[in-house]
């Protein structure tokens, strides 16, 4: 069909798809070369070429249209995309605007556990500080307590090897004792067969001659009753220095800064100090008075001793019982400075760890990483949501160690 000029109409008008401003692409002069133009833009986009826009066979012609039906099916994709490229920038810029809006909440919300995490460490440097403080103080008094029952071990000890002592010493005392009362009884029957035997010499004395034999006899038994009576007042000088020795030894022992209770002492002192009268009037050792009569009041005063230094073994029994009961509280002591020492480092692990991630969370963001630095915020949000029960939980077991410790001093 031939091409009428009503269908190509390549005159110059402002109103032309081709025309830009006042600018017009063909006119009559030069349309072959616009034509050549065309023909090689339209091989290099990829369209029908070798138009021939003079020809009046049906084959150009055909080929004509099929070229400007290609333009038109591309300039309708052109506008079908632009409209879609355009819903989508803004279904874009809306995500966009909702993104910030959540990223600036999300930021206030980190804000705010800013301030809460910084209200806590101040929180936990002063319980730290006060814990601290009150741990050195209850060192000082454990070691102070150490101290006093090792001396006291040290003491009981002592009190000890001297009871012990003293009870050879007594028992000693007693056998050398006894000892002696056998050779008095002895020595009183040994006069009595001497008096015996005078006697029966006596009522012989008409037949008996030799007054000079008479006197070497009686000069032989009192030369040998001097000798014995020396021997036995040496012997009990000994014993007396030895009880009263003893006695000094007990009154200091039992009389100890640390020791029995000030009505043993008095007791003890009372019997020490009230020495038996002489007959002549004035005071003298109840070990230099006569065994018949320093009997009882020695005795007594034995007894009391003993019984002071029962109750002395008593009362070191329990003060060791005591002890053992303190030793145990300053164990209990040891394990819970010990959990409480972990407990501190995994405070300050998680609390290093929130520092990393707020430290992270501080970055820059631009506007081109909004759904980067929003994606990172809600995991560090996250992550600080996960660390929180934690922080709770540590909280919570340092209550309770602050609460154990406090039960154990009371």
């Amino acid at each position: 069909m031939p091409a009428s000029e009503t269908d190509f109409d390549l005159r110059p008008s402002s109103q032309s798809a081709f025309g830009m401003g006042e600018f017009t692409f063909a006119d009559v002069g030069n349309l072959e070369h616009c034509i050549k133009y065309l023909n090689q833009t339209l091989v290099t986009f990829g369209f029908p070429a070798s138009l021939d826009l003079f020809a009046n066979d049906p084959v150009s012609v055909a080929r004509t249209c099929n070229c400007m039906y290609a333009l038109i099916q591309q300039r309708q994709r052109d506008v079908e995309f632009r409209e879609s490229a355009n819903e989508q920038r803004q279904r874009l810029l809306s995500d966009i605007t909702r993104l910030e809006a959540k990223v600036e909440r999300l930021e206030g919300q980190i804000q705010v556990k800013d301030r809460e995490i910084a209200t806590i460490t101040r929180t936990e440097a002063k319980s730290t500080a006060t814990f601290k403080a009150q741990i050195e103080k209850l060192q000082q008094e454990r070691d102070e307590f150490q101290r006093m029952v090792i001396g006291n071990q040290q003491v009981r000890t002592q009190q000890i090897h001297e009871t012990k002592k003293k009870e050879k010493e007594y028992m000693k005392l007693q056998e050398r004792l006894n000892q002696v009362l056998n050779e008095k009884k002895k020595e009183s029957r040994s006069g009595m067969e001497i008096m015996n035997l005078l006697q029966k010499e006596g009522r012989q004395r008409g037949t008996w001659n030799g007054k000079k034999a008479d006197n070497d006899f009686y000069k032989k038994i009192v030369d040998a009753y001097e000798t014995k009576n020396q021997e036995l007042m040496q012997e009990n000088g000994d014993l007396k220095a030895l009880l009263r020795s003893m006695q000094v030894d007990m009154r200091d022992f039992i009389n100890a800064p640390n020791g029995l209770s000030k009505v043993s002492a008095a007791v003890n002192e009372g019997a020490d100090a009230d020495p038996a009268r002489s007959p002549f009037g004035g005071r003298t050792d109840v070990f230099d008075l006569p065994f018949h009569m320093a009997r009882d009041k020695i005795e007594e005063s034995l007894r009391t001793k003993m019984a002071s230094i029962k109750e002395r073994m008593v009362q070191l029994q329990d003060a060791q019982k005591g002890a053992e009961v303190t030793s145990e509280a300053t164990e209990r002591e040891l394990e819970l400075e010990a959990q409480l020492v972990e407990a501190r480092s995994i405070i300050q692990e998680q609390a290093s760890i929130m520092s990393k991630h707020i430290a992270k969370s501080e970055r820059p963001r631009n506007l081109n990483g909004h759904f980067n630095s929003s994606r990172e915020g809600g995991m560090q949000l996250n992550e600080a949501d996960e660390f929180w029960p934690i922080w709770s939980w540590l909280t919570d077991e340092k209550m309770n160690i602050w609460y154990d410790y406090v039960y154990l001093l009371l």
